[in-house]
Formats: C-alpha cells, structure tokens, sequence
C-alpha cells in the first residue's frame, strides 16, 4: 500500500506535461498554416504583378506600332490595383545589308504595395520589341 501512495501525484504531472507539449505542437501547426497562407497569397500576387508588367510591354507595344515612337518615359498607369511603370524604352536603329529596321528596349515595373511591407510585391519586365 505504501507504493501507491509515493507515487500518487506522478500521472497528474506526466498529464500536465503531455497537455503543454500538445498544445506547443498545436500552436506551433497553426502558425505554419498561417505561413504557409500569407506565401500562398504572395505567390498568387507575384503572377499578378508579372503579368500586370506584361500589360504595361503590351501597351507600350501598340503605342510603338501606332506612333514609331517610344512613350514617354516614365509612363505610370494603374492595372488590376498594381502600379505599373514604364522605366525604360531606348530605340535601336539596326541596318543590315540594304535593309533597316528599329528595335526598341522597353523596361516595366508592376508594384502593389510599398518597398518594405509585408504584402510588397513588383516585378520588373524588360524585353526588344521589333517595330516598324
């Protein structure tokens, strides 16, 4: 009888112990999901931000095809929430043989947010476009 009795307070810290482990993983998975969200988010943003850019090449593109003219630089318009700059367009006149023809370097930043935060997101599209 005397063996129960030393040990009669051992499973309630053994229980204690398990509970505060427990609720350490819990919490500990919770925050994981909460993390593994917000990236789901932004990477959800970062494909909207390219292809915001890809809208601001495309509208510099036709302005090009219409005018043979780089836009005017820089060039800010707002897409879809995101604020998409034009930050480069340099024209390259290119002869080869007999023939010439201009290529044009345009340079675009899509950004939602501000440098810093959380949620900031930009992507930056540069590409040649071949006019006329």
């Amino acid at each position: 009888m005397n063996y129960h009795k030393n040990n009669s307070g051992f499973s309630l810290v053994t229980t204690l112990f398990i509970l505060v482990v427990l609720a350490i993983l819990g919490s500990y998975m919770a925050l994981m999901g909460i993390s593994q969200n917000q990236t789901t988010a932004l990477s959800v943003q970062g494909v909207r931000a390219w292809y915001s850019a890809v809208s601001g090449f495309e509208w510099a593109a036709d302005r090009i095809s219409t005018t043979s003219v780089c836009p005017t630089v820089p060039t800010v318009m707002s897409i879809q929430g995101f604020t998409v700059t034009l930050t480069g367009c340099t024209t390259y006149n290119i002869t080869e043989g007999a023939s010439s023809y201009n290529l044009y370097d345009i340079s675009v930043l899509s950004e939602r947010g501000s440098f810093g935060e959380a949620d900031y997101v930009s992507r930056t599209l540069r590409a040649t476009f071949g006019g006329p």
